[in-house]
């Protein structure tokens, strides 16, 4: 199972990769003081291609790739920026400023500490750094996220089972994509099985129930759990959707 994300070059854009870490992690269930520390190795090299691989401003995205095994997490970031290998050894007759070696010096040790494997390497213009975490965790598909579409007398029934968050959002995305070109279609989405829901899965709907009121089609959302139900409330959502 692979999940993924892309963000722009931006420092602020980190925090969109914290929070997929942090949905990623409680997701597989990983213990928290693991996934930290798995989040900081990541935000720590995304933040160094941030502000090393894209001088003068020059824009451009970075795809963080997570590949889930059983007992392995395997992550692969992209970019096109400039090639540099993050754990090059530094030229011998140039040595660093204190704040340097402390800075850099610490990241690679973090990261070092924190992975497995770490393995660096180009492919034409794009520059590609995997990792590989190892756990003796045994990664469960309900803790994941599992969507079903069936048509049942003209009705088109759409179960969702586990987590959508920010790392199963695009899967559960290119699932739903099918709907979007119905033509006055009858949906319910069954959410008795769903666990959580996040901005991310929000926009999922939202952009559902657009296409559903478009093509004069009905969208009905039912057998919420209260906490699922508590989200729609906060976000302002309940008054957008028939809920039952």
């Amino acid at each position: 199972m692979e999940k993924e994300i892309i963000i722009n070059n931006k420092l602020n854009e980190i925090s969109r990769i914290s929070q997929f870490m942090e949905e990623l992690g409680v997701s597989l269930n990983i213990p928290s003081e693991i996934a930290m520390s798995i989040n900081l190795a990541i935000e720590e090299i995304i933040a160094n291609i941030i502000q090393n691989a894209y001088p003068d401003d020059k824009l451009g995205e970075i795809l963080l790739q997570a590949n889930i095994t059983p007992g392995k997490l395997t992550f692969q970031i992209t970019d096109e920026g400039v090639a540099v290998d993050p754990f090059q050894k530094s030229n011998p007759d140039v040595k660093p400023s204190l704040e340097e070696q402390l800075t850099k010096g610490l990241g690679h040790f973090l990261i070092h500490r924190t992975m497995d494997e770490v393995n660096y390497r180009t492919s034409g213009t794009q520059n590609l750094l995997t990792l590989v975490k190892r756990l003796d965790i045994d990664f469960k598909p309900d803790a994941l996220l599992d969507t079903n579409i069936c048509r049942v007398d003209g009705i088109i029934v759409l179960d969702i089972k586990g987590r959508l968050d920010t790392a199963n959002a695009r899967d559960f995305s290119m699932a739903i994509q099918p709907l979007l070109q119905e033509v006055n279609p009858n949906i319910i989405i069954n959410c008795e099985q769903m666990s959580y829901i996040s901005s991310s899965g929000l926009r999922c709907f939202l952009i559902l129930q657009k296409s559903v009121q478009k093509n004069r089609g009905s969208l009905i959302i039912e057998a919420m759990k209260p906490e699922i139900k508590n989200i729609f409330e906060m976000t302002g959502c309940t008054s957008l959707f028939n809920i039952r």
